[in-house]
């Protein structure tokens, strides 16, 4: 299927539902535990330091990470906590100007370790069946107005390159990622982005611990994508307004153009190779909002977050049961909540719990609900409280009509599901540096299938750097 449903079967079902350790290039470091922008000793190493001699004085990393995106909610990187801190003083010159940004760099390899086939009709069907790698690198920083006379507001750029072993299940090529501007009115009370925006940061949240460091949930919840919502690397023109109640009760409301109903690899490496472009074939408008309680931990309080929300797409996907088209829509809701706090002097570490349940419509969409359960643990050693260790089991219901597509054309028949279980762990092993080694078991690996592949135990490691 080379409508909808078949990109998103290789795009964004293959790689992201079927491939945990995959990071967003956003390289979170700023939420070392959900909601925690910066807990006590945030500018100290958690791992071995790469220098000394004032590369991170306090009161300047302090001073840098004041500087981090506003709009993303903490899933940005820790201008304060860069792999070169403030090596040459490079980092104040520019502060004192109002800029701060960092160079990342990130890659992920993974590989089926079962004993199975390492292909299904001639080609990959998932990530792993082959060994698999990706890589991302760029350039993230922000630009304080307050410099010409906006208080608060500011302006956010995101470049990057993207690449990997097969194109048929990830981007590949060189492009504006983020370019956004945001502002705060009514003493805080309203927010407003406006750009080219990443989506996935602002809204739904599918990152373990409000941490896009320690990687996505699991296999990653990723329907919104799937309906449309823009995804890093396939960003898209956008407007994002959020009314806060008060300090945890909030609504957001987004409008944007949505990504390309053949997916975000078509997205990004043919419709849109610079990022720029403001209209794309069959794309059309999209609307999302987000109701949300979020209350970071502190020493009298755990942290919560819950959200629920939903989008609709006015976009033209291929509809399974018409042979025409159809617009799309999406319907999350999803909970993370602290259950213990061993230390009061970091109060994000611990132990939380939460779950995702995710629905679209089955005539345009391959993968039509997710639920998930997880429970991960935020600094489980006090010699290394930046870690995370995770378990996520997760179960993705195939599109019953997408099924009968597949089968009516003489293909194997799909599953009706396919169940995943992951455990992970993030080590943070120096200032703005994480590796990530896990297994993820999963059955029923691919919804392109034949026999033979019935299920695979994927390894995957993950690397990034922010300098």
């Amino acid at each position: 299927m080379k409508t909808n449903s078949g990109f998103t079967v290789k795009c964004c079902a293959t790689v992201i539902l079927l491939a945990p350790g995959l990071l967003v290039p956003a390289l979170a470091q700023t939420n070392p535990g959900p909601a925690d922008a910066n807990p006590p000793d945030a500018t100290q190493p958690s791992g071995p330091s790469p220098s000394s001699g004032g590369w991170y004085d306090p009161a300047e990393s302090k001073r840098f990470s004041a500087l981090d995106v506003k709009s993303s909610g903490g899933l940005s990187p820790d201008f304060g906590d860069g792999l070169l801190g403030n090596a040459g003083g490079v980092r104040s010159d520019l502060a004192d100007v109002g800029i701060a940004g960092t160079i990342y760099i990130t890659g992920t390899w993974w590989q089926n370790v079962l004993n199975a086939p390492r292909e299904s009709n001639g080609g990959q069907a998932y990530v792993g069946q082959r060994e698999t790698h990706f890589q991302l690198y760029g350039v993230y920083g922000t630009y304080d107005l307050g410099h010409i006379g906006l208080e608060g507001a500011q302006i956010m750029l995101d470049g990057g390159c993207a690449a990997s072993s097969d194109l048929s299940v990830w981007a590949k090529g060189c492009r504006v990622i983020e370019l956004s501007f945001f502002d705060s009115f009514f003493h805080g009370k309203l927010d407003l982005s406006a750009g080219f925006l990443a989506n996935d940061l602002a809204f739904v949240d599918t990152y373990v611990g409000g941490n896009a460091q320690t990687g996505g949930f699991g296999p990653a919840g990723i329907l919104p994508v799937e309906a449309g919502l823009g995804q890093q690397p396939g960003t898209a023109p956008g407007l994002n307004i959020t009314y806060h109640f008060d300090q945890n009760w909030y609504d957001k409301i987004g409008v944007q153009r949505s990504l390309s109903p053949l997916g975000i690899v078509e997205d990004f490496s043919v419709i849109n190779k610079s990022g720029f472009r403001f209209d794309e074939p069959s794309a059309h408008t999209l609307v999302i909002n987000q109701f949300g309680f979020k209350r970071p931990s502190s020493e009298s309080a755990l942290s919560s977050d819950f959200r629920v929300g939903g989008l609709y797409n006015w976009s033209e996907y291929a509809n399974f049961d018409t042979g025409g088209t159809s617009h799309n829509h999406d319907v999350f809701l999803l909970g993370d909540q602290q259950i213990s706090q061993p230390d009061s002097q970091l109060p994000f570490r611990g132990w939380y719990a939460g779950f995702t349940y995710m629905d679209n419509p089955a005539d345009v969409n391959v993968f039509q609900r997710y639920y998930e359960a997880r429970i991960y643990n935020d600094g489980p050693f006090a010699s290394h409280p930046f870690d995370q260790f995770s378990i996520i089991i997760s179960t993705t219901t195939f599109s019953q009509d997408a099924r009968l597509t597949e089968i009516s054309a003489g293909a194997f028949a799909p599953a009706n599901t396919t169940t995943s279980e992951t455990i992970s762990y993030a080590y943070k092993v120096a200032h703005g540096t994480y590796i990530h080694p896990g297994f993820t078991y999963t059955n029923n690996p691919s919804f392109v299938t034949q026999p033979g592949i019935g299920h695979d135990l994927n390894f995957f490691f993950n690397f990034q750097v922010t300098l």
